[in-house]
């Protein structure tokens, strides 16, 4: 570890051994912390390295991948072209992608889809494996010449998905039904926020990049951070990319990933310094060197709780929001890719911003982002986001919980129940599930909680499941878990 800039009143110790515990659990190589209170720096520091084998260690200044964190810049771009007018986020998005459309029935919802449920994740468009094409066409390989990929997308003739156009196509000729009218339910969409990102272009006459460069990066200072890999690899200090495989093996990679019509969804790298001079534009209100960003009325509408999904937390434009943790509100999102692990946010009511990044994939960046934030509260380090209260069902409701959810993504997970106890195979591994109410249950994974809602038809019966800010369709064929649990009643 780095020594850090420190406030001498704040005592990091209990922090810092947080810091280098959960490190030393998820064997993470690097990690880069950065606090803000009152508009002034009260911490920075790296933790381990950004090579492992050269032994670099990381600093604050170390640039890592920011994955999805990058949601805010967009829906703050967004934002800006509204206040000057040249669009409206109630629009429906097809008024600025003549090519937007849906597949078969879902065409007549074409038009009810506007931006503000773009930014909401609310469009009714369920997890698509686009990402995972873009990914596949646009990033070089791994030096082993093979990645970690979804065995459905992993099979050869798979979509071309390489720019605004072909994404679009995509959208338009998949097959898959959306998971309800716009504005009926929350699914985390990548492909809304990278279709978002080309709105911002059709509107502006600018690529994605440049207007960030001349309208928010540029004013806030941000020198370190850009989503174009010939501009990164100038950058002095910039981090390796650690990930584990499928045998859980450390792996390195020099090949960032890389998917041109999702730029805008999760592809910005950055650093500590950067990301806290951002966060404060949100503490400020939106100015930032005495030049005003953004209105504060335009702060505001991103940090709206709009629709609520889990665990108390509701999506604004770009950021979650938990309206009330310890008498205050957490603003923040996370972000993950290969090698990319992060976390930033803000508390408007105490002046805080906190900034987490991690060269290592699934690193839990959310948890000791959450750490600094107690830390700051005065509330003790590894104090939960909230208390687990278990709510036993009978047999008759688990077994509505039974069967296979599979989604777009990759995502596989089959609930089944054994000897009448509730568990859950993510990964070819099994976890207990532990349920919370009538239809709310916890699956813990390496430490962390993931939450899970399943959603119930006018029938009463399952068709979906929602985990973490995702809804996970489920199959309709009957499985064997399902009888096997049948027969355990």
């Amino acid at each position: 570890m780095l020594a850090g800039s420190c406030n001498p009143d704040l005592d990091i110790s209990a922090f810092e051994a947080f810091v280098e515990g959960l490190m030393e659990e998820y064997e993470a190589p690097g990690v880069s912390v950065g606090i803000i209170h009152s508009g002034n720096m009260v911490y920075s520091s790296g933790f381990g390295y950004r090579d492992l084998e050269r032994k670099l260690p990381v600093t604050p200044e170390t640039v890592f991948g920011i994955a999805s964190v990058s949601k805010s810049f967009t829906a703050l771009a967004i934002m800006q072209l509204a206040e000057r007018g040249l669009l409206a986020v109630e629009h429906p998005v097809k008024r600025y992608l003549a090519d937007f459309d849906l597949p078969g029935p879902n065409t007549e919802n074409v038009w009810k889809i506007s931006i503000h449920n773009f930014l909401t994740h609310t469009s009714g468009i369920p997890p698509l494996p686009s990402l995972t094409y873009a990914i596949l066409a646009a990033t070089e390989p791994n030096n082993t010449g093979k990645d970690d990929v979804p065995e459905s997308c992993a099979a050869g003739g798979r979509p071309d998905v390489r720019d605004a156009r072909s994404l679009l196509q995509f959208i338009a000729g998949h097959d898959y039904g959306l998971l309800g009218v716009p504005g009926e339910h929350v699914s985390y969409s990548n492909d809304a926020y990278g279709l978002l990102g080309t709105i911002i272009e059709q509107v502006s006459g600018r690529e994605y990049e440049d207007y960030l460069q001349q309208n928010i990066l540029g004013p806030l200072k941000m020198n370190h951070t850009t989503t174009r890999l010939d501009k990164l690899k100038g950058f002095p200090n910039v981090t390796q990319l650690y990930y584990r495989d499928k045998d859980d093996r450390l792996c390195v990679s020099e090949h960032w990933q890389e998917a041109p019509p999702f730029t805008a969804c999760g592809f910005l790298k950055s650093n500590v310094t950067d990301l806290l001079s951002y966060i404060n534009l949100y503490l400020r209100s939106g100015v930032s060197g005495g030049r005003q960003i953004i209105s504060p009325a335009g702060i505001s509408r991103m940090a709206t709780p709009y629709y609520p999904y889990i665990l108390e937390r509701w999506y604004g434009y770009g950021f979650n929001i938990r309206p009330d943790y310890a008498g205050v509100t957490l603003i923040q999102h996370s972000g993950s890719l290969r090698g990319v692990a992060s976390n930033i946010g803000y508390i408007p009511e105490k002046g805080i911003g906190v900034v987490v990044l991690s060269n290592l994939t699934a690193f839990p960046a959310s948890k000791l982002w959450l750490g600094a934030v107690n830390l700051l509260l005065g509330l003790p380090v590894d104090h939960p986001i909230a208390k687990k209260e278990l709510c036993p069902q009978p047999v008759s409701r688990l077994l509505k919980f039974a069967g296979t959810y599979s989604s777009g993504e990759g995502a596989n997970i089959k609930v089944k129940l054994t000897d009448g106890r509730l568990e859950a195979e993510i990964d070819s591994k099994a976890y207990p599930v532990y349920t919370t109410g009538c239809d709310t249950a916890i699956v813990t994974i390496r430490g962390i909680e993931n939450h899970i809602r399943f959603l119930f038809d006018s029938g009463g019966d399952v068709w979906a499941l929602r985990y973490g800010s995702r809804i996970i369709l489920k199959s309709k064929e009957r499985n064997s878990d399902e009888s096997r649990g049948m027969a355990d009643e």
